[in-house]
């Protein structure tokens, strides 16, 4: 007799161990889970960095880009950096490119201030900013030794 009801609380134990294991299970798969789910976004959220930031080089580039300094038919000048806004269209998400030009006398220069900015997956405003100089020196001396 004392046999059976051992082997009785025996099954009870295994069936309270299969329980607790189950249930530390469940709590790892859940942590698990929610680590992937921060490394995903984490992983997103550099690439929109990473694609802000060459869309304002790319912004300061293009605008650095002139031919003359004075407005000039079928050139790019020197006169024509202006401050602009424009939206870019990523691959999962739409960026807003602010453009602002703001020029100097004494020496002639513009400051070019240039701000992406987006929102992440979880609504959040994101932004990228980056600031460059222009001296208003004719292209055409740019190469001229002083």
């Amino acid at each position: 007799m004392k046999t059976t009801t051992s082997n009785k609380r025996q099954q009870g134990q295994t069936l309270i161990e299969i329980l607790a294991t189950l249930l530390i299970i469940a709590v790892g798969v859940i942590a698990l889970i929610q680590f992937q789910n921060y490394l995903a976004y984490d992983n997103s959220l550099a690439q929109q960095k990473i694609d802000a930031t060459l869309l304002a080089e790319k912004q300061i580039e293009t605008q650095r880009d002139f031919q003359v300094l004075n407005n000039t038919t079928g050139y790019t000048s020197y006169q024509s950096i202006a401050s602009a806004t424009v939206t870019v269209t990523g691959t999962n998400t739409t960026y807003t490119v602010t453009s602002t030009v703001t020029p100097n006398t004494n020496p002639t220069y513009k400051v070019i201030d240039v701000t992406v900015s987006w929102t992440d997956r979880y609504n959040n405003a994101q932004s990228v900013r980056m600031v460059s100089y222009e001296a208003g020196i004719d292209p055409a001396n740019s190469s001229a030794i002083i």
